[in-house]
């Protein structure tokens, strides 16, 4: 008998019903932008937001009321839940940019918004403002999570809001109830984007331009204003304020948590807290060497580092005139990410040391008895070799799907190895960077590259993969 033989099919009637509340709640979510459009004037989109609003609510909440369950979900049902839920929120969430834009472009947007990516194939500064609040609005959401705010708002405790919880932060449960560390985990989101906003106002951004930003800063989406992002202000005090703000954004919230509830020094002991630092100071050592070694070539340097590593995304300096040294080093920030239960993307910094400690294990191990016991520990963490293997797989079949999307870009458009690698390794890992590749005039087989990369990058793969696996399904 086959393995797949023994796969228990998702119990659909639960993955409707936590579906039907994920869409009630975007009709929820919604009002703000609509509120938003209401104050700035702009009819048009005041009858789009007013619409996504009644009839999400209608449907979503109706259906939950017509066709109730009481079911508990399987894990099966909770990924293919996380998968969907973000898939629900960009089809949905395309509608508004339907004036400027055909439907592939708009949901290339919206999906680049709730997975926290940053690539566009919109021109800035054309956009009406109401549609610029709504995409930062959705990079927000995204970056808190789409999952979390469903547990703290829609769900009873249970192992149901357990499961959806561990597939959006992992188990690391600081509370005891997964819904009180959900809170627990916005209420630290939400500080820090109130400090940023401030913070970017005093260094000289207009009230409404640090709004923006500050919505895709902290959840590290990235997008902005202006075509020239940050660098359009041409000002190292705002350069360096933003860097501050991404770094913050990639580190673990839960940490946040604990180290003011019990020991702030946990913070500044914590590995991938200590792992990013370095890698930001060897990085703004390597930028700095191109861009200039005076001191106001260093904020540049520091700003393409944390933008890369952060995956946030912003620029100061155009990307594509780089020397590929320079982008080849970018791409492999880009793929390593931020914290584990960060906004960050790539494929985490935890896991990255576990790969590391992997490859030291293997080294001694040759130098040992066979008898030899070498456990892989992670801190004060000791990782089991089934733990060991899940990473290992998943960092293989990142790496897989990068290769293969990167043949796919080189192919349809034929730009060189280097570009296309570029623009396919900011897509996975929700960076949004960009060398020029991505516009409207992308071929759509590229664009559906790109924009299945931003989904499986945002979920980390495994929750889309059990969503479109045919036996999941019956």
């Amino acid at each position: 008998m086959k393995i797949s033989d023994h796969i228990r099919p998702a119990n659909w009637h639960s993955v409707l019903f936590q579906l039907a509340g994920a869409l009630g709640l975007f009709g929820l979510l919604t009002i703000i932008p609509l509120i938003v459009s209401v104050v700035l004037g702009e009819l048009l989109y005041t009858k789009i937001f007013a619409g996504l609003v009644v009839s999400t609510i209608a449907v979503g909440f109706g259906w939950r009321r017509f066709f109730p369950s009481e079911s508990q979900m399987k894990l099966t049902d909770a990924l293919i839940v996380t998968a969907l839920v973000y898939l629900l929120f960009s089809l949905v969430g395309s509608i508004p940019f339907l004036p400027v834009k055909p439907f592939l472009d708009s949901l290339f947007e919206a999906m680049s918004g709730f997975t926290t990516t940053g690539l566009s194939t919109i021109d800035e500064s054309v956009l009406p403002y109401s549609l610029h609040f709504f995409r930062s609005y959705a990079q927000w959401l995204g970056g808190m999570g789409i999952i979390v705010l469903s547990l703290a708002i829609l769900l009873r405790p249970g192992k149901t809001a357990f499961k959806l919880y561990s597939t959006e932060f992992g188990e690391t449960n600081i509370l005891g109830s997964v819904i009180s560390t959900a809170k627990a985990v916005i209420k630290v989101y939400l500080v820090l984007t109130a400090l940023g906003y401030l913070a970017y106002y005093l260094a000289g951004m207009g009230p409404f331009s640090a709004l923006i930003h500050i919505l895709t800063t902290i959840p590290t989406g990235g997008f902005s204003l202006y075509p020239e992002s940050i660098g359009y202000y041409n000002s190292p005090v705002i350069s360096f304020t933003v860097s501050i703000f991404m770094i913050l954004g990639a580190i673990s919230f839960p940490l946040y948590y604990i180290s003011l509830k019990e020991d702030f020094r946990r913070f500044v002991r914590d590995h991938q807290v200590q792992t990013l630092i370095l890698l930001i100071l060897v990085g703004t050592l390597i930028f700095s060497i191109t861009f200039g070694t005076s001191f106001s070539d260093v904020v540049p340097g520091l700003f393409q580092t944390s933008t890369a590593i952060t995956t946030t995304g912003y620029n100061t300096v155009p990307t594509a005139p780089l020397p590929d040294g320079d982008k080849f080093v970018t791409i492999i920030f880009m793929i390593i990410g931020g914290g584990t239960g960060s906004t960050a993307g790539g494929i985490k910094i935890f896991r990255l040391l576990i790969l590391l400690g992997m490859i030291r294990v293997t080294f001694f191990r040759t130098l040992l008895p066979k008898e030899a016991k070498l456990p892989l520990k992670f801190g004060n963490l000791t990782v089991t070799e089934e733990e060991a293997e899940s990473i290992f797989s998943f960092f293989t079949a990142y790496l897989v799907i990068m290769a293969l999307s990167t043949m796919i870009v080189v192919w349809v458009e034929g730009f060189t190895l280097i570009d296309s690698l570029f623009e396919v390794a900011s897509a996975e890992g929700t960076v949004g960077m960009s060398v020029g590749i991505t516009s409207s005039s992308l071929n759509p087989i590229s664009k559906l590259v790109l924009i299945v990369n931003m989904w499986l990058g945002r979920l980390e793969i495994i929750p889309v993969l059990v969503a479109l696996y045919p036996k999941s399904w019956r």
